[in-house]
């Protein structure tokens, strides 16, 4: 199972081409999805327009099942460029020296 930071990678790459992003998440990922959520919101790419839960019958027992819709900001791309510029700043600065 990946973990939330996956998710939140993920959403703003979408972004990069949506308006909204639908995060759909079952049992024991729901909690990934939420703080994916929380973190796009946390840091201004998305607001959380909607969100719901179901259960979801699978083989003779039920899961929980959530569904969060969010809505890329105004400020999305600014926001994006920024941390893109920042983490190739940081890697450039990590990378090996060549002798």
């Amino acid at each position: 199972m990946k973990n939330w930071t996956f998710y939140t990678f993920l959403a703003k790459k979408l972004f990069l081409e949506h308006e909204t992003v639908e995060l759909q998440a079952l049992d024991t990922a729901i909690t990934n999805a939420v703080e994916a959520a929380e973190c796009l919101e946390k840091n201004k790419y998305a607001t959380i327009e909607r969100m719901w839960t179901d259960s979801v019958d699978m083989e003779r027992k039920f899961a929980g099942k959530i569904f969060i819709v969010l809505k890329k900001s105004s400020d999305f791309q600014k926001i994006y460029d920024d941390y893109e510029k920042e983490r190739q700043e940081r890697l450039a600065a990590n990378a090996p020296q060549e002798s």
